[in-house]
Formats: structure tokens, sequence, C-alpha cells
């Protein structure tokens, strides 16, 4: 599993880095500031940098710079990171011999893919083969020593002694085991760095697909909610008219509950009156055969009255 050293002064740049490339599968390393990042790189190469340009003790460009000067770390990916990426910030990335600068805060999965390309581009390169020590060949005659002549030629010491049917010397033989068990090695390394790449391709596949269906989803989930936003206010302005309408039948009953709650002494006043009326009506039809033989009587008294003198005469 490919090992990053990230090297930034803030704690929280450093944590949410280190979750996003864990997330990617690969083991992460911190370091607070240049220095601390210097001393770890003596107690293991990371297969990449990724440093801040700002730090207090040293910055990314003097870490990167640190880097490229020793041979044992050269080859290592260096890349930095900024707050703001500007021609100056990439001037001197350039001078340093930096692999790139990132603006920060990362976005996306900006990060994990600029590490998985800066991996991939080095294990795309040529392994350097690192012999061990030989005997230095003295110059011939024409100034050339044996090595360069075989260098001219395209040939290794082993090739050339195959060539003239010879058999490798000690010194000879070492070295040709060397230059194999080194490329080999490499080869190997190469092969679980490709393989792992290709697990985290697999990985980084099903999780684009899963934010696929997560977007699909979240659209879904919003237009959703602008619908139910839509249909909550129409149900708000449908209460607030029923509460209007409420509030003016409670006004209603409000003014009617008083003649509402007098009735029952209404009724029994009716019904008080309707029965002192039918009395009344009882004497009256009693009464009125007398008024009307009183009536005639005065008529005819009257008319007795009228003729008295009449009848003296």
């Amino acid at each position: 599993m490919p090992k990053v050293l990230i090297c930034d002064d803030s704690l929280s740049v450093r944590k949410v880095a280190e979750r996003l490339l864990l997330a990617a599968g690969f083991d992460v390393e911190l370091a607070a500031n240049g220095e601390e990042a210097l001393a770890g790189l003596t107690a293991g190469q990371p297969d990449i940098i990724i440093a801040d340009v700002i730090m207090p003790d040293k910055s990314g460009f003097e870490v990167c710079a640190h880097v490229r000067s020793h041979a044992t770390l050269s080859m290592i990916p260096v890349l930095l990171i900024s707050g703001i990426v500007d021609d100056d910030i990439t001037r001197q990335a350039v001078e340093c011999r930096a692999d790139g600068v990132i603006k920060k805060p990362f976005h996306g999965s900006s990060l994990q893919d600029r590490v998985l390309a800066l991996l991939a581009s080095r294990q795309a390169q040529p392994a350097t083969v690192v012999t061990a020590p030989v005997e230095i060949p003295t110059p011939g005659d024409n100034g050339k020593t044996q090595m360069a002549d075989m260098a001219d030629n395209g040939k290794t010491p082993m090739a050339d002694m195959a060539d003239n049917g010879k058999t490798p010397g000690p010194t000879e033989a070492v070295w040709g085991a060397k230059v194999f068990r080194i490329t080999e090695d490499q080869l190997e390394k190469v092969r679980d760095v490709a393989s792992w790449a290709k697990d985290v391709e697999t990985r980084l596949s099903e999780e684009q697909k899963q934010s696929s269906e997560l977007r699909e989803q979240n659209t879904a989930f919003r237009e959703t909610a602008v619908s139910a936003a839509a249909r909550i206010q129409e149900l708000e302005t449908n209460l607030a008219e029923e509460k209007k309408q409420s509030a003016v039948l409670a006004q209603r009953i409000a003014e009617i509950e008083p003649a509402a709650s007098s009735a029952p002494q209404l009724e029994i006043k009716l019904a008080e009156e309707q029965k002192r009326s039918a009395v009344l009506l009882e004497r009256l039809a009693e009464i009125e055969p007398a008024a009307a033989r009183a009536e005639k009587l005065a008529d005819i008294i009257e008319e007795i009255v009228k003729l008295g003198p009449k009848s003296r005469r």
C-alpha cells in the first residue's frame, strides 16, 4: 500500500487530507512542519510527499529542494498545496522541481486523483538500474576505459563476456546478480503498486457509482421537497382562510348566543301570554252577548226617554 507523507502546519488541513487519502486506500503519515517532515524521511521513504508551501520553519519549496538534492530521495514525487496558486507560486514550484501545485481547500476527489496520477506517472518511467561497485578498468591506448568502450557498443560486461565465450569472474557475476536482483525487486514493486492501483480504481468506480446514485436521490429529494414546500404553502394559505372564516363564525355565534340563551324564557312568557289571551278570549265570548243585550236595552231606554214627554202631552 503506497505511503503518503502529508506536511502542513494546519491541523484541519492535515486531517482533511488524511481522511481523503485513507478513504482512497493510502497509508498516511502526518508532519506538522518542514523539519518534522525531513526527520520522517530518514526513518522511511514515502511513495509521495504532500507539502504546504508556507510553514513557520521550512516552506514546502525548501522541503522539495531538499528531497531533490538527495540521490536516494530525488525520485519521490512532491505535490505542493497552497491556498493561493498564482504565477509566483507556480514559478517557485518549477524552480524547486515540484511535481505540481494543488489549491486548498480540496474539492471533490481532486487530491486523490492528483496523487494517483503522480504515482501512475512514476510507475510508467523506466526503472533505474543500480549496480554494485565493480572494478574500474584502466584506460586503454585510445584513452577510453573498457567500460566506456562497452557502453559505446551498448553492451554490459556480462553481455561482452558471453559474446566472447568467456566465463564471468567473481566481480562480473556479482555485478550481474545485483542487476538481476534489483530489477526483479523493482518489477515486483511495480506489480504490487499496479495491483493496488487497479484495486483503488475499482473502489473509485464503485464510489463514483454510489455518488451518482446519491446525486440522483438528492435530485429526486429536492424535487419532492420543492413539491412539498408548494403544497405546504397552499395548505398554510387554506388554513389561514379557514381561521379567518372561523373567526367570523365565532363572532356571529357570540352575537347570537345571548338571544339564543333567552329563548326558553321567551317561550315560557309566550305560553303564559297565550294562556292569558285564551282566558280573555273566553271571557270576551261570554261578555259579548250580554254587551249586545245591554246595548240593545240602552237603545230601547233611549227610545223610551225620547217618547216620554210626548206621552205626557
